[in-house]
């Protein structure tokens, strides 16, 4: 009886889960359907669907708690039915003039309590937590300090705003969710199964492995393949980093350090086109910004990143005296392109899309998608014989049930912008910032930086961009900052948090791969991002490295002295040249860094670099005498 029970509920679950794949796609061809009833079956369908999947968890280990998932996905139903049949157009419009009914308060309320829940037990208790202190917030207004003071809501005003508008829960975020978020789900699991992960670290084995500590360059390319389409910094950790971290402590890294290469790489993918992950898609939701103008905006921060991790790691490969791998160890690049080079064909595919023909982002995807299933079925054909249905199946199914903690994380992210609008507590921050700022642009950065970092700390990327959009972007531009400068610079440090202690998600997923200590491999990988802090001062400043507003000319300028910057930053860091380096010389190579980007024209800039390439000459020139030295001892 039990068994097929679980057999049956299972079965229900690829069915929910299956007819979900095929609306998103669906709707992406279609405008039949209207946009709030499109978010409003998305969400009550992602939560029937956990609700089953944690019931059939819950009986196969024999769980007292079944009974309350069981209870979930009921009421998901009856709600998600009641949410469709009031949400058309004439229903919307007499709501607009009488106000809520009772009834509509009953299950908006139901719907405020499941999204809360299922956003605590798949997301973790920190974004319930902020979610539920902001719904505080808008109850007690009257009785907060005067400089957050407002005039104070009832429950019943709060639910009709949060549940039965397009404000809160089916706000902005969760329509990113509908729209791009599930296709590009979608798009990843097919990549996945059809085996492209494999081929990704293959190419990036290949081509990094001959250079010194090649392992974990490996690590970084592949990380930065993978974790641009999948979007997650822990996911990443964990597929790509089962494959690299291993491999990095075999060639002679210690567990901490492979760990944080892993969590630091991991962690960037989201900043590196073409994809980004979700958050970069609500970033142009809100902000009404092309996805193809964020996506060029994003290539040259991107790069640096990555250009200031793998420096990092290589001069530590020179520390600890690791050799490049010998030939024979490595995979041949050119029989893994004979093999494979067809898995590059949907990414190219989606960037020509969303580049070449200016598609928006969710035909781009539907685009890539079909390009994949084509060259999946043919590939299947030929090498399997037969039609690949389970592998399309597997993976659309498996692609649902990981947009559940994205979708719930948006929607639980909602009823923080909901309040955030109903109450005007974005302003009321934004003359905070101003005044502890005392106008100072710096200073404004920094301060939004910390509360960036602190807010996307345990909050999965997407609701860590939006929590910080929120409440920073408007003191930025009300500072005079380029729209799209501030909301990139605030989507950086919400991704930072991943590798920030002491709520370093990556890092802790990363240590438990390398059983390294968390706490160690967090504040290791901190350190072997912190070169990156400093990219987003830079196009705040010098908004050319975006490509806003500027010529070929000036966006060359800014990228070579920030190349240059880059590798001064992360030499003094690592306080390793071919050699160590001593505190006053590191100090040294930061002043020069500072002299960059200090904003007061060429003259210190031309500064910085005279004294930066000064000391780097003069450490090359010790280091060379002491090995000299050393050889002659020898």
């Amino acid at each position: 009886m039990k068994e097929s029970v679980i057999k049956g509920s299972k079965s229900l679950i690829a069915a929910l889960s299956l007819t979900l794949a095929l609306f998103q796609i669906y709707i992406a061809c279609s405008t039949s359907i209207s946009v709030i009833q499109q978010r409003v079956f998305h969400v009550f369908m992602l939560i029937a669907i956990f609700g089953l999947y944690q019931s059939v968890d819950r009986l196969q280990k024999n769980k007292k708690s079944l009974l309350y998932f069981l209870f979930i996905t009921a009421v998901a139903v009856v709600s998600g039915i009641y949410f469709l049949m009031n949400t058309g157009t004439k229903a919307m419009m007499q709501r607009s003039v009488t106000g809520a009914s009772q009834m509509d308060i009953v299950f908006g309320v139901i719907l405020t309590l499941l999204v809360l829940d299922i956003a605590r037990r798949v997301v973790g208790l920190s974004l319930t937590i902020i979610a539920g202190i902001f719904y505080l917030y808008a109850l007690l207004g009257p009785y907060m300090p005067d400089i957050i003071a407002h005039k104070g809501y009832t429950v019943p005003y709060i639910t009709n705003y949060l549940t039965w508008t397009m404000e809160g829960i089916f706000g902005t975020p969760i329509g990113a969710s509908v729209s791009f978020v599930a296709l590009y789900i979608i798009f990843g699991e097919l990549l996945e199964k059809f085996g492209a992960g494999k081929f990704f670290i293959d190419v990036a084995y290949a081509l990094t492995g001959r250079m010194k500590g090649g392992p974990a360059e490996a690590a970084v390319v592949s990380s930065a393949l993978m974790g641009s389409i999948n979007g997650s910094a822990v996911a990443n950790v964990v597929t790509t980093g089962t494959f690299t971290i291993p491999l990095m402590k075999k060639v002679g890294y210690s567990p901490t350090f492979a760990g944080a290469v892993e969590a630091v790489a991991s962690t960037g993918g989201q900043l590196l086109p073409p994809v980004m992950g979700a958050a970069a898609f609500v970033m142009s939701d809100v902000t009404g910004i092309p996805y193809s103008r964020i996506i060029i905006a994003a290539i040259i921060p991107g790069i640096l990143y990555y250009l200031s991790l793998g420096i990092s790691v290589y001069l530590e490969a020179d520390k600890v005296g690791i050799k490049a791998e010998p030939a024979d160890r490595l995979p041949q690049i050119k029989r893994v392109l004979k093999e494979g080079w067809y898995y590059a064909i949907p990414i190219v595919v989606l960037i020509v899309a969303l580049l070449g023909r200016g598609l928006s982002a969710n035909f781009a995807a539907i685009f890539a998608i079909a390009v994949l299933l084509v060259i999946g079925t043919i590939k299947s054909l030929m090498q399997e014989k037969k039609f690949p249905l389970c592998t399309i199946y597997d993976a659309l199914v498996s692609a649902m049930k990981n947009t559940i903690p994205v979708a719930m994380a948006c929607a639980c992210a909602g009823v923080v912008i909901g309040i955030v609008s109903m109450t005007g507590i974005g302003v009321k921050f934004t003359s905070i910032v101003f005044k502890l700022s005392g106008g100072n642009i710096f200073a404004m950065l920094f301060l939004i930086m910390i509360a960036c970092i602190i807010m996307g700390m345990g909050l999965p990327s997407t609701a860590a961009y939006i929590i910080a959009a929120t409440v920073g972007v408007p003191s930025l531009t009300q500072a005079g900052i380029d729209p799209l400068a501030a909301n990139m610079f605030v989507f950086y440090f919400a991704i930072m948090s991943f590798i920030t202690p002491p709520v370093a998600l990556a890092a802790y997923a990363a240590a438990g791969i390398s059983s390294a200590n968390a706490t160690k491999t967090g504040v290791e990988a901190f350190l072997l991002g912190l070169t990156g802090f400093i990219i987003p001062y830079i196009y705040v400043y010098n908004p050319a490295m975006l490509m806003v507003n500027s010529n070929v000319g000036q966006v060359l300028y800014v990228m070579a002295v920030t190349v240059f910057a880059v590798l001064l930053m992360s030499v003094a860091i690592m306080g390793w040249l071919r050699g160590k380096i001593s505190v006053p010389t590191r100090i040294f190579l930061f002043a020069s860094v500072a002299m960059m980007f200090m904003q007061t024209g060429w003259v210190l800039d031309l500064a910085g670099i005279v004294l930066g390439a000064g000391t780097l000459m003069m450490i090359l020139t010790r280091n060379k005498h002491k090995d000299s030295a050393q050889a002659d001892t020898l």
